[in-house]
């Protein structure tokens, strides 16, 4: 026990030590150089999506038949660039509940708050700040307005955490880049345990169109005595006209006394720009065991006894630059059920809908 105790207090100074080192590393680079700039103006900006639903077929009969208008995110978000390479972001987020059965009004909480220091290829995040989870996906393929990634989806990560973040690239044509990131592994909510989160991601492209990034995390969940531990590839094609990617995940859940818990998901997304404002699109994944926990999904409710397979069909039109509209469609099916009755197929109806301002 007394071995035990003072291994916990080493591995905190140890982490407490590379923090000081990477932070005050950072701020003596950049004050070495007598840098200084000019503080430039405040930057407004945000973007707003949702749907009009219709869920048509469900497996919980008090879903089916229900529809409406709900705002799956709104951001308002502030940058501010400071002197010496230093800059801040402030984020609110707001969403309707989406659970289908909490009827309350539309309540900000903060997204991002952290500082960044950047210094050559290198940048610095503390504070809370995204993570390198699903980042890459959602920028690249940006389809996130219509639907969360994959690992968002099914519950298997967190988009934010409050931590240390070092990032950049190691050669000056940003070919290749790195994502090494320590955090509470509470997301937007405060540290109530001990137990920490690890994230690192390596990414390359290999042409200018073929983009490739290998990921990972180990994610110590104290409170619930569980030990998370993901691995992720991501590939994707960029075209003239269309984008084409796949992407694996596979995750181990562990926990003292109880068998593992083993989820993988495969997902395929294809786009084709038919024209300078219309984009069909399609998405298909693949769930090796059913999800735990999807009962609570936001917005898509799963059952919890059955493997799903979900597809998503979608024409995104885009009326402005700033404005889209996508008609699409949702559908999950079931494998047969490891436990209880086989459920009922999913079938969603939506008119989604985003707008951003600069």
């Amino acid at each position: 026990m007394v071995i035990k105790e003072i291994y916990q207090r080493m591995k905190r100074f140890m982490v407490m030590g590379i923090f000081t080192g990477l932070i005050f590393g950072a701020l003596e680079s950049g004050t070495a150089r007598g840098e200084e700039a000019k503080k430039e103006p405040g930057r407004i900006s945000g973007f707003m999506f949702g749907d009009y639903y219709f869920a048509s077929q469900h497996h919980d009969s008090k879903v089916e038949g229900m529809n409406g208008f709900w705002f799956r995110r709104i951001y308002f978000t502030y940058d501010q660039k400071l002197e010496k390479g230093f800059a801040i972001r402030f984020r609110l987020e707001a969403n309707s509940p989406g659970d289908f059965i909490t009827s309350d009004t539309l309540k900000p909480y903060l997204k991002d708050a952290y500082l960044k220091r950047s210094q050559g290829l290198a940048s610095i995040y503390f504070g809370l700040i995204p993570t390198p989870t699903w980042e890459s996906v959602e920028t690249l393929l940006d389809y996130r307005p219509i639907k969360k990634t994959p690992l968002d989806l099914y519950k298997m990560g967190n988009s934010r955490d409050t931590g240390l973040n070092l990032r950049g690239f190691f050669a000056g044509d940003k070919k290749t880049s790195y994502s090494i990131m320590l955090g509470n592994g509470s997301g937007t909510k405060a540290e109530t345990d001990k137990g920490k989160t690890v994230y690192g991601s390596l990414s390359h492209w290999f042409t200018p169109r073929v983009y490739v990034e290998v990921y990972g995390d180990s994610w110590n969940r104290s409170g619930s005595a569980e030990d998370w531990t993901t691995l992720q590839g991501f590939l994707v094609y960029r075209g003239e006209k269309h984008r084409a990617s796949l992407l694996y995940a596979t995750q181990n859940r562990s926990k003292p006394g109880s068998p593992d818990i083993e989820l993988s998901v495969t997902s395929l997304y294809l786009d084709y720009r038919l024209n300078e404002r219309t984009l069909p699109l399609v998405r298909i994944d693949w769930v090796s065991d059913p999800v735990p926990g999807g009962d609570k999904i936001s917005y898509l409710p799963l059952a919890s006894n059955a493997k799903p397979t979900y597809l998503l069909i979608g024409i995104r039109y885009d009326v402005t630059k700033d404005f889209y509209l996508v008609p699409n469609l949702e559908m999950v099916q079931y494998s047969k059920p490891t436990t209880g009755t086989a459920p009922d197929d999913t079938v969603f109806y939506r008119l989604t809908f985003f707008y951003s301002w600069k």
